[in-house]
């Protein structure tokens, strides 16, 4: 959202569930952006794209990956199930199906040389030594938890309640005839569920 005077807001959430439903359409937001450059695109969105899909990556894998006695007091986990579904918890087995603690470890423990967080939370020396990333693969490697995550809560799809907006047409950045039309999508990906209102 924007407000006047160039203030930013994200989308309000109106529980726990669409905390983690945001971080789940963030991370495939900017896997898309990063899969598709725009065609006007120059490296630092590659490196926003990057960044942003690192952050949602990372906190998902802790939400997924922490165990129950590392996830710190007002932190969201599948440990704690009841904070995402108060009075309906999944059963057991299916909760413990989505618990992703190998993720945690490869990508974002402490004592991991390349956790994203040394890479990412901080200004710390180890972002000289330079990371290559490989998002297609960390994402499917995740991908299957968040579809069943998200198959236990279909009352919300996308909780950023994005919609898909029309082609229109814009001037091309490199043409030089006033005439010049280019149609762009200005939606997210199509296959993704959207919520009715």
């Amino acid at each position: 959202m924007t407000f006047p005077g160039g203030l930013y807001s994200r989308p309000d959430k109106l529980n726990h569930a669409e905390t983690v439903l945001y971080e789940i359409d963030m991370l495939r937001f900017a896997k898309e952006r990063l899969s598709s450059p725009q065609t006007a695109s120059v490296k630092p969105d590659e490196w926003v794209y990057l960044e942003a899909f690192l952050l949602h990556y990372r906190n998902l894998i802790e939400f997924f990956g922490k165990r129950k006695r590392d996830v710190k007091p007002g932190a969201l986990s599948i440990s704690r199930p009841e904070d995402i579904w108060p009075g309906r918890v999944p059963d057991e087995a299916v909760l413990a199906g989505m618990a992703s603690l190998d993720l945690w470890e490869n990508y974002d423990t402490h004592d991991n040389e390349k956790a994203i967080s040394k890479y990412l939370h901080h200004c710390t020396t180890q972002r000289t030594e330079g990371a290559k990333w490989h998002v297609n693969t960390m994402y499917e490697e995740l991908r299957p938890v968040l579809e069943q995550f998200e198959a236990l809560l279909p009352e919300y799809k996308p909780a950023t309640h994005t919609r898909t907006f029309s082609n229109v047409a814009a001037p091309l950045p490199d043409g030089h005839s006033t005439a010049s039309t280019r149609v762009i999508d200005l939606g997210l990906n199509p296959s993704f569920p959207v919520k009715k209102d």
